[in-house]
């Protein structure tokens, strides 16, 4: 180029000349590890009613619209009424299972989840 269209530092010396420099895509690298429930501390699984919720630890946010069915998690409670997932919702790395009954204080809850 001629003229003041060049690439230049803020001392005016202009960049040199290159040709043929390999390139990288400007996102990051591919996130390969997958999400783990977090099972202790403050994170830990909790229900409050009849909402269970699971947190996980990820790079990223877990994906909310392509999410797991209510199928995939079985809850239960020992010697009281059965209890089914109705349905599941994600928000950032929060997985929230909407319970078919509220669970008492009183109840020691399992959940269980199976890759579909």
């Amino acid at each position: 180029p001629t003229g003041d269209n060049v690439v230049q530092d803020t001392a005016g010396n202009d960049a040199v000349s290159f040709s043929n420099q390999a390139v990288t895509h400007g996102t990051s690298a591919t996130d390969t590890t997958p999400p783990v429930l977090i099972t202790t501390g403050d994170h830990r699984p909790k229900v409050t009613g009849n909402q269970l919720t699971l947190t996980y630890t990820d790079e990223s946010n877990l994906d909310a619209v392509n999410t797991a069915a209510a199928t995939a998690f079985a809850v239960s409670s020992a010697g009281n009424a059965a209890i089914s997932v109705n349905s599941v919702a994600v928000s950032g790395k929060t997985v929230t299972l909407t319970l078919s009954r509220v669970v008492t204080s009183a109840e020691t809850v399992t959940v269980s989840y199976t890759k579909p």
